[in-house]
């Protein structure tokens, strides 16, 4: 923690930081996505994003495979720096497969609509 005389600052920034940068990446996506939506018809834009879909779960599956492989890394280097004690460090390295599996599953619950799908078998 001597390299670090304030974390909290340093953390506050960080967060505060990541949170604006995620409202003005979520609100530049909701402002593209009107222009489309506004310049060209409904249909227009669910076929083209049919035509994407698989590129865009390639995507999502893609991220979850660098979560996976990049965990590690980054504890480690969280540990090195000293931001992590020797308990932190474990704890973190164990739940690696909790957090893998658990995006996984909301991949496959909401990115592959799994219940919608189930569902519709179920009333067919």
């Amino acid at each position: 923690m001597a390299a670090f005389p304030e974390p909290r600052r340093w953390r506050r920034r960080w967060t505060l930081g990541f949170g604006l940068l995620a409202v003005a990446l979520a609100f530049a996506a909701g402002i593209a996505l009107w222009q489309v939506v506004a310049l060209s018809s409904v249909s227009a834009v669910e076929s083209e994003l049919d035509r994407l879909r698989p590129l865009l779960t390639a995507a999502r599956w893609a991220a979850i495979g660098f979560v996976a492989l990049l965990w590690p890394l980054v504890i480690g280097r969280l540990h090195r720096g000293g931001r992590l004690n020797e308990h932190q460090h474990a704890m973190l390295l164990g739940l690696r497969w909790r957090v893998v599996a658990w995006l996984a599953v909301i991949e496959l619950v909401l990115g592959q609509n799994l219940i919608g799908r189930f569902a519709g078998t179920l009333t067919a």
